[in-house]
């Protein structure tokens, strides 16, 4: 079966249709990845084939054009890429407002929206080293945080002062906003890839990551979400985080079993190869 997937120029919208290409591939199916020129490097780092569609002026039209000459069995879709000019089915993402769809990586609990089929999300975030640090086992409980925003942080900084609990945070010393003073308990590295460090995690402070949110869900980390997002609000409604105030950081534990509930029924959703074999039907 041939299987085009459209993505558009956005890292996170690729990772949410990897593992399905990778199902796709390893069913034995001829899979390839249609984006902007800009974004083939991207593409190909997922180890599929990339189609390179030019920029975005010519993208949905090359896409229709290289769907007419290749003809493919099915095409999936980000909600944001183009039509192919043929059937497309959809496939949403924690990027993504509730609503209809053809599939959606996000679990029911987390959706407003009854029509689209659930698939299981598997985190993905592209290629990585784990790093040395990362091979060691943690002396104490950790705490990953992940800022875009490094205003935000003083107040995470005072509410993490004193925790029992190793703050690791991927930024540079000289990104720490001036006059605020970083407390022994965080630590700074080179890189802190969520694929291989959310596993030793006990909680997860961000400032709005939906990909980043997902993949705590997925792994059953208690969260805490700086900024106010739909996915972040949904998991604070599901006892699973908090929206809001660092001040609450301390509170993280209390949230394990609605976290653990929560990646459970992740986990009893079907897998990509499912909706791999769905397709091939």
């Amino acid at each position: 079966m041939r299987v085009l997937l459209a993505a558009p120029p956005s890292p996170a919208r690729l990772h949410n249709l990897v593992p399905l290409a990778w199902a796709l591939r390893t069913a034995g199916h001829d899979v390839k990845i249609a984006g902007q020129a800009s974004f083939v490097d991207e593409i190909l780092s997922t180890g599929c084939v990339a189609v390179d569609l030019g920029t975005e002026d010519t993208e949905s039209a090359a896409l229709a054009e290289f769907a007419e000459l290749w003809r493919p069995d099915v095409v999936v879709a980000d909600a944001q890429a183009p039509a192919a000019g043929v059937a497309t089915i959809r496939l949403l993402g924690p990027h993504d407002e509730s609503g209809p769809a053809d599939f959606d990586t996000v679990p029911p609990s987390l959706r407003d929206s009854p029509d689209a089929r659930p698939v299981r999300h598997v985190p993905y975030f592209g290629p990585v080293v784990v790093p040395e640090w990362l091979r060691r086992k943690a002396r104490r409980s950790r705490v990953l945080l992940s800022l875009t925003d490094a205003t935000l942080a003083g107040p995470v900084f005072d509410a993490v002062t004193g925790l029992e609990a190793e703050v690791v945070w991927a930024t540079d010393a000289a990104e720490i906003p001036a006059g605020v003073t970083m407390p022994p308990n965080v630590r700074l590295v080179d890189t802190a890839p969520p694929a291989a460090l959310l596993p030793t995690c006990g909680a997860v402070v961000h400032d709005g990551d939906a990909s980043l949110a997902l993949a705590a869900a997925a792994h059953g980390v208690p969260q805490l979400s700086l900024t106010e997002t739909a996915i972040g609000a949904r998991i604070a409604a599901a006892g699973a985080g908090f929206v809001g105030s660092a001040d609450r950081i301390g509170e993280l534990a209390s949230l394990s079993g609605a976290a653990t509930a929560l990646r459970d029924e992740i986990a009893a959703l079907p897998a990509p190869r499912e909706l791999a074999a769905a397709l091939t039907r």
